[in-house]
């Protein structure tokens, strides 16, 4: 019967111009934001979604259609898959994104620690034997800071306010970096000594859909995660003489917040890897460099599911990371009509 449902829909939706034969037969659901419009395209979940005449839709607030739907809301998303790439979507679903308890007990465990390092001047994580291992000095200024703030501003969606993304340069020779879910951002500056700025958009792209893609909530609504910035920020108030900063720190919440250890789901890291690559597309960086890139860690850190270093916590192997992006620069990327935002620099 779905069979037939679907068969029957896609022959209604062909109305608005897409005949049969371009049909992949790839169902696709997708969960995410609409993060752009690219003419006649929404982009939700980085992909290419193309509505038809008779594409099924729910929305409320001011998602009163499809035309209609803000930059930013919840979207879910019934398809298929076409020849081209492009999603043929059945069914569309869209929601205001508003902000649950969790989230905010989230953002506040994320203010404590982000408050703690800065005031330590340095971040402070937990270690394998219990004691404070210190990642690096903490920098809020200089040249570095102002490289990749300049980076981020330019990779950011329209529904990130840049006055509220602090960005800061943490001294440690490892490539690593985080976005945290208060859009704290943290880069190590052995990423930034041995990266262009086209590989650190890939980088700080993959980890900014982790805060615009909420995965630290949607991780904790599933309780998947435990708390590691609380933790971090109860160690490091150690380090803190000024009493109140030291008191706040000790409060932090334990609320499923991942610091450099990164402990996303697979789904969620390769998400990220998605979403990140379209951030990095729209801002006009070379967004053909990412598979390559995934190889370099690999040559680094070793091919395997589980290494410090953030990329492959949880992760999918990165040649198989590196065959996944590769598929999304032919689904998304080949179409003259789909532009970036912004012409490269």
């Amino acid at each position: 019967m779905m069979r037939t449902r679907l068969v029957m829909l896609l022959a209604i939706w062909t109305v608005a111009g897409l005949p049969t034969t371009t049909l992949a037969g790839e169902r696709v659901k997708l969960t995410g934001y609409l993060d752009y419009r690219k003419g006649s395209f929404l982009i939700v979940d980085a992909q290419r979604v193309q509505v038809g005449t008779n594409t099924q839709f729910k929305g409320n607030g001011r998602a009163t259609s499809i035309q209609t739907i803000p930059i930013g809301y919840e979207m879910k998303v019934k398809g298929m898959r076409l020849q081209n790439g492009t999603v043929a979507a059945l069914e569309i679903e869209a929601r205001r994104n508003g902000i649950g308890s969790t989230e905010k007990q989230i953002v506040a465990s994320t203010d404590k620690a982000e408050k703690t390092w800065v005031q330590a001047k340095q971040v402070v994580e937990p270690g394998p034997d219990g004691k404070q291992v210190s990642m690096g000095a903490l920098h809020d200024s200089g040249p570095q800071v102002e490289r990749a703030r300049k980076i981020v501003n330019r990779i950011l969606p329209a529904q990130v306010n840049p006055m509220k993304v602090r960005v800061y340069v943490v001294d440690n020779k490892e490539w690593n970096a985080m976005a945290m879910a208060n859009y704290s951002i943290y880069v190590f500056s052995g990423l930034m000594a041995d990266m262009d700025d086209d590989e650190m958009a890939i980088v700080l792209g993959h980890e900014l859909a982790h805060a615009t893609y909420e995965h630290s909530r949607r991780q904790a609504s599933k309780s998947q995660i435990t708390g590691i910035a609380g933790q971090a920020a109860a160690l490091g108030a150690g380090m803190i003489k000024n009493e109140t900063a030291k008191s706040a720190a000790q409060q932090a919440t334990v609320l499923s917040v991942t610091t450099f250890g990164n402990a996303f789901s697979r789904e969620y890291e390769d998400q990220a890897d998605r979403v990140g690559l379209r951030y990095v597309y729209e801002a006009g960086y070379d967004y053909t460099k990412a598979p390559q890139l995934w190889r370099r860690f690999a040559a680094k850190y070793g091919d395997q599911d589980q290494v410090t270093n953030f990329f492959f916590g949880n992760h999918s192997l990165s040649t198989k990371r590196a065959a996944a992006l590769e598929k999304e620069i032919a689904n998304n990327y080949r179409n003259p009509a789909d532009l970036p935002s912004k012409a490269p620099k």
